[in-house]
């Protein structure tokens, strides 16, 4: 097991593979956590940054204050988005999951709020706060989407892609659509990857085609999100790409494929129960 003093011999490359291995590792990542917090001080941006993104999945409740010092004082802007996006797991855990004290989900809401409201803010700063808000369905939130949408930077524009997408409303679905359509490249795959995530299946057949489009990246995002979406004639897709030449097609074909069956076994489980319930 590392300890604080072995961390202390790492290199900054060390630390950064430590984190990321451990991190993928989920039956052992909570051991590791009261190194993540530690490494959270390192003297290096990029130590900082990736002990931060690490908590996403091991999150709890005392971590709010640390990373909202962290998001309002690091020196670095990278590392305060990084930790305003880690806050959006503390609106998941509250408006899904219903798993969080209001009084510690209202200190974050406010936080995140004052961030993306504030026009002296670092443009990615606000970004994050966007995306992080976006599982929040209060008219608030969706308002401030709707505002980043309308905003000149395609960055921005992606963020608010990106948070209706997160936010699985059905009054954006018609954007979602239309903007997969774009021309502008990382419009386009904000789009696919929004569509995926809201389970959009209007988007089945756009999707089909453009796990045949040249573009690699675009490629890999169709399937992905057509392993969300499930719509008519996605499993077919999904099938073909698993048999392409192409690895990395068929690499994510199959991730797509394992999410499709996993998403199908939760919903006959979900059936199984309710009909339980009912006799």
């Amino acid at each position: 097991m590392i300890t604080p003093d072995d961390l202390a011999l790492m290199t900054e490359e060390e630390k950064v593979e430590f984190i990321r291995t451990t991190a993928e590792s989920s039956e052992w990542q909570e051991c590791f956590e009261p190194l993540y917090v530690r490494l959270m001080d390192d003297e290096s941006p990029r130590v900082r940054e990736e002990a931060i993104a690490a908590l996403w999945d091991i999150a709890e409740p005392r971590h709010i204050e640390m990373l909202i010092e962290k998001a309002r004082r690091d020196p670095s802007v990278e590392v305060r988005a990084k930790a305003v996006s880690v806050l959006g797991i503390f609106i998941y855990e509250a408006v899904v999951n219903y798993d969080l004290d209001q009084s510690q989900y209202l200190a974050v809401r406010n936080f995140l709020l004052g961030l993306a409201n504030d026009p002296d803010q670092d443009l990615l700063i606000r970004r994050m706060a966007i995306e992080a808000l976006s599982f929040d369905t209060d008219e608030e939130v969706q308002s401030l989407i709707a505002w980043a949408y309308e905003q000149e930077s395609v960055e921005m524009r992606m963020s608010a892609l990106f948070a209706m997408g997160r936010s699985r409303s059905a009054r954006w679905h018609d954007i979602i659509l239309a903007e997969m359509e774009s021309d502008e490249r990382r419009l386009r795959l904000e789009a696919i990857n929004a569509a995926g995530e809201a389970e959009i299946q209007e988007a089945t057949p756009r999707l089909r085609v453009l796990t045949r489009h040249p573009d690699a990246e675009i490629r890999v995002a169709a399937i992905w999100a057509l392993g969300r979406i499930r719509g008519p004639g996605a499993l077919e897709t999904l099938e073909m790409c698993a048999q392409s030449p192409d690895e990395e097609v068929r690499r994510a074909a199959l991730d797509a494929l394992d999410e499709y069956y996993g998403a199908s076994e939760h919903e006959d489980e979900e059936f199984d129960d309710t009909e339980d319930d009912e006799e």
